[in-house]
């Protein structure tokens, strides 16, 4: 598995520990039949899709979160 966690918060050695405990719960997932080597291949290769940033849907919230009247 390569390494996909960049986190900017965390040290390295923080980061090695999180990977480790990720590829060991998928591990325990293989070794339980919960999961194939074929559906963990499948999802190392799917492509996240970024999520909406609030800056471009901040117009739906605006006067209706924080409307004094209440």
């Amino acid at each position: 598995m390569n390494d996909f966690v960049d986190i900017q918060g965390l040290s390295a050695q923080e980061k090695r520990k999180l990977l480790a405990e990720i590829e060991d719960r998928i591990a325990r997932r293989i070794k339980d039949g919960l999961l194939t080597e074929r559906e963990v291949r499948e999802i190392e290769e799917m492509r996240l899709r970024p999520l909406p940033d609030i800056l471009d849907v901040q117009s739906v919230y605006d006067g209706r979160l924080f409307d004094r009247k209440s």
